[in-house]
């Protein structure tokens, strides 16, 4: 049921999740990325198929088109899938993938969803099912292992799926267990330009802390427009930056960021060229432009946190 992320194969999509697969195909190709382990989405379905009221449920989703009953149907999935007691012997397993990544890992861990339909280059699937982070117990992140299976059944999940017409016994839900990163600076490159769908032209977005302040819209980040080939600066524009997020217990929090730091850019030229390299690499080893995390340790090194492909572009 468990997989460490190193050991997964590129065709385990159907596991293990676009999520997931992606990050291991970075890292064979040499990136840094985050240690961790999946769970995989064989004990999701075991969860959908020992629980007949939710495969019943799940059923007159598929069958629904009304708003309101879709509505009322997503709620009752979402508490079975609360009163779900996972089998001792997955708790076991993941207890056994905790213990292997937490060897000198002091700031927690990340659980976030790696479903097979996520990823992909036809559906994204951001943002509709939940992350948990700074994770420190095993007992907690069993729980938000169970809170992420959750989330995919949450009223805007089901809505997204019903408008991609995905029917609900096609999802399966692999979950990542993941080190958190003291992120100095956070980020999200997006290897086409997303605004004006120029695909020779590189978006990043940067901030300081952790990258869940900018990923949830919480702050205005520092913006950088650049040209692919050569690889130069076309614009950059400063960012207020007027919160960041850092690590606490089970939780990330947002602080004011000093004055100092909100007037200056959170990346020097250097950083900026060698993200950007970085990305360049990246679509062309994906094959396709990409929307990358990416975040700066305390050390200056650079950790790939996911990457997917870019689903809004009308070009190849």
């Amino acid at each position: 049921m468990i997989q460490i992320l190193e050991e997964i194969q590129p065709d385990d999509i159907e596991v293990h999740g676009g999520k997931a697969v992606n990050l291991v195909k970075l890292h064979h190709l040499g990136f840094i990325i985050p240690k961790g382990f999946s769970v995989s989405s064989t004990a999701f379905v075991q969860m959908v198929e020992s629980c007949r009221q939710l495969k019943d449920t799940l059923q007159s989703v598929d069958e629904s088109d009304e708003f309101e009953e879709i509505l009322k149907l997503s709620e009752i999935a979402q508490n079975v899938v609360a009163g779900y007691r996972i089998p001792e012997y997955l708790e076991s397993e993941i207890s056994e993938g905790f213990d292997h990544i937490s060897e000198s890992n002091v700031h927690g861990f990340a659980v976030r969803s790696s479903a097979t339909i996520e990823d992909s280059r036809d559906i994204s699937f951001a943002g509709q099912a939940e992350s948990f982070l700074c994770l420190k117990d095993k007992s907690d992140i069993i729980e938000c292992v169970k809170n992420v299976w959750q989330s995919i059944f949450s009223e805007r999940a089901i809505v997204y799926l019903k408008t991609k017409n995905i029917p609900m016994k096609q999802v399966k839900m692999a979950v990542l267990v993941q080190e958190m990163i003291p992120a100095d600076v956070s980020g999200v490159m997006f290897t086409a330009n997303v605004v004006n769908k120029n695909t020779d032209e590189i978006l990043i977005n940067a901030t300081w802390g952790l990258g869940d302040a900018l990923v949830s819209g919480k702050i205005v980040p520092d913006t950088y427009i650049l040209k692919k080939y050569p690889l130069s600066v076309v614009q950059r524009e400063l960012g207020r930056k007027e919160f960041k997020s850092i690590p606490e217990t089970n939780r990330s929090v947002m602080i004011d960021t000093p004055r100092e730091r909100r007037e200056i850019f959170s990346l020097d030229d250097q950083m900026l060229h060698d993200i950007a390299e970085i990305g360049v690499k990246i679509e062309e080893a994906m094959e396709c432009p990409q929307d990358i995390e990416w975040c700066i340790k305390p050390d200056g090194g650079l950790v790939i946190l996911q990457s997917r492909p870019i689903t809004t572009l009308s070009a190849p």
